[in-house]
């Protein structure tokens, strides 16, 4: 049955009764989301205990690091009563058009792609546009590279499109090792979710950073070179110095939920710094006269498929 939709009524009315939830009430605590599992929330309390919820009633979505408030009922059980404030929230909509909430409270975003399956790179801009608009930092990780021909780097340009740009390329490989230290001290501090899709070796990774995790590997299909999904629910684990990994399950495809009062040149850096030249502040860059932005693509100082990657998220929105 599909879920009733809210009044704004009773949205005011529900978030002014989580607004009078306290943790400083003896009988409320308050903790960090670590995971879903059959129905109930697990919450990881300041005295990291962890503790299984139940959930009040038209509470809304909760996800993998939302911090909230929990209530001690009969019996030494548990309820989340208050989800507070988020500083970012990440969502998708999935191939049904149904919206999914990923994360919340993210300081980075691992997208991890490999040389098997090939990355789809217009998947790769709508996570970064995602994150960009989320405050989240983007990095890029290219997996598998043991896969590669010998003195073969780089065969999709993703270090020459994307680091110019201000972002991080890792080239990884769990099979060797290769990167791997350097994949740990980009998480040390920060709390991040790694994401990407089915197949390119997200749960592999998550196990060489945590062996003690019990994770599932999948392998890949002969049919279409994809993976099996093999992370079924979001999960965040601890990592040492302060850091936090949330485990995705692999997706088909990441359509974003974007701000429709920010527009989607503000997604795309090079773009959003080169229309600052434009003759027209409410440029589009797509046939307007004097377009900086189409003017640094012909000169090729803009990536041709960043471009058509954009003129198709505005085609979509």
């Amino acid at each position: 049955m599909a879920r009733r939709k809210l009044s704004q009524h009773q949205k005011k009315r529900i978030q002014g009764a989580q607004d009078a939830v306290s943790a400083s009430d003896d009988d409320h605590i308050e903790g960090l989301v670590i995971s879903h599992h059959g129905g109930k929330i697990v919450v990881e309390g300041d005295d990291a205990r962890l503790i299984e919820c139940s959930v009040k009633s038209n509470l809304g979505t909760i996800v993998c690091g939302d911090r909230v408030v929990c209530k001690i009922m009969d019996h030494a059980e548990f309820r989340v009563m208050a989800i507070l404030p988020r500083k970012n929230f990440l969502q998708r909509v999935d191939g049904f058009g149904a919206l999914k909430s990923v994360a919340a409270n993210l300081t980075q975003i691992l997208i991890c792609l490999s040389v098997k399956p090939e990355p789809n790179l217009y998947l790769l801009d709508q996570f970064i546009i995602s994150a960009e608009q989320q405050g989240i930092n983007p990095v890029i990780i290219l997996n598998k590279i043991d896969l590669l021909p010998a003195n073969t780097k780089d065969p999709f340009r993703l270090e020459s499109i994307y680091q110019p740009l201000g972002y991080t390329v890792l080239f990884t490989s769990v099979k060797s090792g290769y990167g791997m230290d350097q994949l740990i001290s980009l998480i040390d501090h920060h709390t991040t979710i790694l994401s990407g899709v089915s197949g390119v070796g997200k749960s592999s990774i998550t196990l060489a950073l945590l062996p003690l995790a019990d994770i599932k590997i999948g392998n890949i299909s002969d049919a279409n070179e994809e993976g099996k999904h093999t992370t079924r629910t979001s999960r965040l684990y601890h990592l040492g110095k302060e850091g936090n990994l949330i485990d995705t399950p692999g997706v088909r495809g990441f359509n974003p939920v974007l701000d429709q009062n920010t527009p989607i040149s503000a997604g795309f850096r090079e773009i959003s710094r080169l229309g600052r030249n434009c003759r027209f502040a409410n440029c589009q860059h797509i046939k307007e006269p004097k377009c900086a932005v189409i003017q640094a693509l012909e000169s090729g100082e803009i990536a041709d498929t960043r471009y058509q990657h954009y003129l198709r998220m505005i085609e979509q929105v």
